[in-house]
């Protein structure tokens, strides 16, 4: 694959790729994919008994914010470990594109070593992102009191709320646009770290952003269609969840509104969307991989081999 002339960078042509290593190497990514999706959920899990804990008055809310520490330790540990398995998938598909394939416990080798460096790099993210969105909502306080002052002073007039109206709909588009650009910035942050020598977590989020400069649209795109591709996958998970309670209310005799069938609803919806999601997490690194790999292609000839630090 490596070998052959590049194509211009298309939808189909990193949609395509990306599926093709993702059926060729199921049995490899799922398995990483599954893993990482399991470290993610365990602080959600700790987390279910609480509220029915609470209702029936078995634990005393002083206890919970005392063990709050505990649990934030715990959801920085357990994330960290999923973000480093999602890079692993990262770096064992650029082994691939670029004909140097490893095994899992080679690329381990390397990945698994920057494990804190991953999850910094993902904190600075999240800071970013936070940041961006506090920003916008400053502006749209400012923009709501500027559109509140025109229709004061102008009476009701039509006029004014067509101004309005139209004012909103272009801070609003322009903050839609500039948001979709900065997160697709950061939208390969774990990539670099992964195959590249020598980068900090604050150097990958930079080489993420310098990459993905000038192809925001074209980032968001594949991401938009490789997320489309399985829709029919999301219809039979949402069609297994109907078929689940109309069971309960069939055989068990289950009130629709009793807590009980709430809860157990909730549970298999959110089962079920676990299920999925661990099918498309392996899918949406491979896609990343593949934008990296042609990036870097593009822009600088892909002088590169994977990292052996």
């Amino acid at each position: 694959m490596a070998n052959t002339p590049l194509k211009p960078m298309t939808v189909g042509n990193v949609v395509s790729a990306g599926l093709r290593l993702y059926r060729d190497r199921f049995s490899t990514y799922f398995p990483i994919g599954v893993t990482a999706s399991l470290w993610a959920l365990i602080p959600i899990l700790t987390l279910l008994p609480i509220p029915f804990l609470i209702f029936f008055q078995q634990i005393n809310p002083s206890i919970l914010w005392a063990a709050s520490p505990i649990w934030l330790i715990l959801l920085i540990f357990t994330s960290a470990k999923s973000i480093t398995n999602l890079a692993l998938i990262c770096r064992l598909a650029f082994g691939v594109l670029t004909n140097k394939p490893e095994t899992v416990k080679e690329a381990s080798a390397h990945v698994m070593p920057k494990i804190w460096k991953l999850w910094l790099a993902s904190f600075f993210a999240f800071l970013l992102i936070m940041a961006v969105s506090l920003g916008f909502a400053v502006v749209m306080g400012f923009g709501s009191g500027i559109v509140v002052g025109i229709l004061i002073g102008s009476q009701s007039s039509p006029l004014a709320y067509w101004i309005a109206g139209l004012l909103a709909l272009f801070i609003i588009a322009a903050f839609l646009i500039f948001y979709i650009r900065f997160t697709i910035g950061l939208s390969l942050i774990e990539v670099p770290l992964a195959i590249e020598h020598n980068l900090t977590a604050w150097g990958t989020v930079q080489r993420s952003q310098k990459l993905t400069k000038g192809y925001a649209g074209k980032i968001f795109t594949i991401f938009i269609v490789a997320g489309l591709i399985f829709v029919p996958l999301q219809m039979v998970v949402n069609v297994l969840s109907d078929l689940i309670q109309r069971t309960l209310i069939n055989t068990l005799a289950m009130d629709q509104n009793s807590p009980i069938f709430i809860t157990i609803s909730f549970l298999v919806a959110y089962i079920l969307g676990i299920l999925f999601g661990m099918v498309l997490v392996p899918f949406y690194q491979i896609i990343k991989s593949t934008i990296y790999y042609d990036l870097c292609t593009r822009k600088e000839g892909l002088d590169m081999k994977l990292s052996n630090e």
